[in-house]
């Protein structure tokens, strides 16, 4: 097991000893406050993510090989999403960031109380971290070295 899938499995784990839904989106709601402030340059609307009943603001980068990102929403429930997001991702190579099979936020325990629209809206959320990491890889690729830091 790699250390994306440990930390998949460590978040399900939290979530399945909480046990009740409510229990869970409350959890979900205190974990927004440890997401990192967020510049405030990325809030454009470039960095917006589409088909979100949020607003969700992503901005990636490449760092020493590892994929990086800033994330932001207007709701707290995205952000400690978002916050768990950060923790499977963040600072992990690019190649295991791009190829993420990204699981944990399928589960009922965290998804339960969302409805259709808000559940598609994180898959695209989770695809655009994939999408970016997976981009930023192949301007490694393609230019031999890291790419440069986005504004």
């Amino acid at each position: 097991m790699d250390e994306l899938e440990r930390e998949q499995a460590r978040i399900l784990e939290e979530f399945r000893e909480l046990g009740d839904p409510f229990a869970c989106y409350s959890y979900l709601l205190g974990l927004a406050s440890l997401l990192p402030p967020c510049p405030e340059e990325v809030k454009r609307p470039e960095n917006a993510v589409e088909g979100c009943q949020s607003h969700v603001w992503l901005r990636s980068r490449a760092e020493e090989g590892c994929f990086r990102f800033d994330a932001d929403s207007d709701t707290y429930i995205i952000k400690g999403l978002l916050y768990l997001l950060m923790n499977v991702l963040d600072g992990r190579p690019l190649e295991a960031a791009a190829g993420a099979e990204l699981y944990f936020w399928k589960d009922p325990l965290l998804l339960g109380g969302f409805d259709e629209h808000r559940q598609k809206g994180i898959g695209y959320v989770a695809a655009a971290l994939q999408r970016q990491a997976g981009q930023l890889l192949k301007k490694r690729e393609d230019t031999g070295g890291e790419p440069p830091a986005e504004k």
